[in-house]
């Protein structure tokens, strides 16, 4: 096969494929964290967990939690140092 017929299936291969639209990090974020067993869903999360799982960084994050109703908390300790975690909504303190 020539690479002129290869290249011509190609094209028109990536012509018949639906160009999908990149997911908005907010969908990205509702499906891992839907696609979490829901045992483990009713908890605190760090940020850490979360920008590993979604790729993405704290201040990209960040929004998106708040929209979603999720509210920043922190751990305090008498050494003045805290905690911070992430908590779903339907959590109660």
């Amino acid at each position: 096969m020539s690479s002129a017929y290869i290249l011509e299936l190609n094209r028109q291969l990536a012509e018949q494929t639906p160009r999908s639209q990149p997911q908005s990090l907010r969908d990205r974020f509702l499906n891992w964290y839907r696609g979490l067993p829901e045992f483990t869903r009713d908890r605190k999360f760090s940020m850490a967990e979360i920008e590993a799982a979604l790729n993405a960084q704290g201040k990209q994050i960040s929004p998106v939690l708040l929209e979603l109703g999720w509210r920043r908390k922190r751990i305090w300790s008498t050494t003045g140092q805290y905690h911070r975690y992430w908590q779903p909504p339907q959590l109660s303190d």
